[in-house]
């Protein structure tokens, strides 16, 4: 992020996968963790790091998925009255916006397949990421793989529950759409336990049956 406001976080995603995964800090402590269960309907969750239910995804097939945010239950309500993409002009279409609790614009880039997210803000009428995701990437000369990563400066440090919630859940249907094949949705589906093994753990249909 040259040119911009130094990095005031960086949260690691253990595994790379948007719904089942752990956020660690700098210091290896968990932040965020995130699973999905599989029931009548598949519904990812958000949690703190006290176990605390910040937001959870219920995926949908052909409407909207639907969110539920805060402690106090705002929803559930359709994802896109929530972040609001646009379809006209065509060329905004891979931007998504949204507010936080004082009223402040945000504005995510990059929603669209190859592409990696990046959150602007109102203040400085949306020139310069406030927050990043670094995809996780190998070194072809050293073998080794730097891990997925979210990005934050200090001014996304001010909403970072809003930043890693709406990054998630962004995520995980940017992937969706990346490719139509049956593998990323059973990517997105993997069961924690990829966790403890250090690669993700495959299933059959998306992970529903």
């Amino acid at each position: 992020m040259a040119g911009t406001a130094p990095i005031a976080a960086v949260l690691t995603l253990s595994p790379d996968n948007p719904c089942n995964t752990t956020l660690l800090n700098e210091d290896g402590k968990e932040l965020y963790h995130v699973h999905t269960e599989h029931g009548s309907a598949t519904t990812t969750f958000v949690k703190d790091a006290d176990g605390q239910v910040l937001a959870s995804l219920e995926w949908r097939d052909v409407l909207p998925d639907k969110v539920t945010l805060g402690q106090n239950s705002k929803g559930p309500m359709s994802i896109r009255d929530w972040l609001h993409t646009s379809l006209v002009p065509f060329y905004l279409k891979d931007d998504v916006d949204f507010k936080d609790d004082a009223g402040r614009k945000y504005k995510w880039r990059g929603n669209a397949p190859g592409r990696a997210l990046e959150l602007f803000s109102e203040d400085d009428r949306f020139q310069q990421p406030i927050a990043q995701f670094r995809k996780s990437r190998r070194d072809p000369a050293s073998g080794t793989v730097a891990p997925a990563a979210l990005l934050l400066t200090a001014r996304a440090q001010e909403i970072r529950d809003t930043v890693v919630i709406s990054f998630l859940f962004l995520e995980k249907s940017r992937r969706t759409n990346e490719t139509t094949s049956q593998n990323v949705a059973d990517v997105l589906s993997a069961p924690a336990m990829s966790a403890f093994t250090g690669s993700d753990y495959n299933v059959r249909d998306g992970g529903i049956s």
